[in-house]
């Protein structure tokens, strides 16, 4: 019994009618899959992710014109007591941004300051501090810690006073200062 070799022809034509889909080989039937005649309905494309929150920082004079003009605007402040004493914001909220990890969501720092109020994820937050004093770039000032907390923990609409409240005063801004708050 002798085989006779198969035509290259054949098996290219056969290799084609499987990848266009016909059955058994039979070329003449052939039909092209699409997605509107496959049995399995295909699945609604993935929504594209959403926007990654980015920190906003300002100077100390947009900062003053974001609390004239945001009713709903958070103010933070994320110093230790003392320097929270030596000046602030008014209205300002005082949780140490060593606190802040914990601190945010219960809010039992400083009751008689803070009263329990803490922010929703929404809400636009600015924090600040006194900033640092150093110009060293490799150590970040409170606050700019404080922003990358706030945004691991979902907040969206965080912006930081760059300058902090050096800046604030300088420029002849509002201090409010008041005794350290007893934690």
């Amino acid at each position: 019994m002798s085989t006779a070799p198969i035509p290259i022809l054949t098996v290219v034509l056969a290799g084609a009618a499987v990848l266009a889909g016909c059955r058994d080989g039979d070329r003449r039937h052939a039909v092209r899959r699409t997605p509107a005649n496959l049995s399995v309905a295909a699945e609604p494309p993935a929504p594209p992710p959403a926007p990654k929150p980015v920190v906003r920082y300002v100077g100390s004079e947009e900062a003053a014109r974001l609390i004239r003009h945001t009713p709903d605007l958070f103010l933070l402040c994320v110093d230790t007591e003392e320097q929270y004493a030596d000046g602030h914001v008014a209205g300002s909220l005082l949780i140490p941004v060593m606190a802040l990890d914990v601190g945010m969501e219960r809010n039992d720092w400083f009751p008689a300051l803070n009263r329990g109020r803490t922010p929703r994820k929404d809400q636009p937050i600015l924090v600040y501090c006194w900033w640092k004093s150093c110009v060293c770039p490799s150590i970040p000032a409170y606050s700019q810690v404080a922003a990358k907390i706030l945004i691991r923990k979902g907040y969206t609409n965080v912006t930081v006073m760059a300058g902090g409240m050096r800046d604030w005063s300088k420029k002849g801004l509002p201090v409010e200062t008041t005794p350290a708050p007893d934690g």
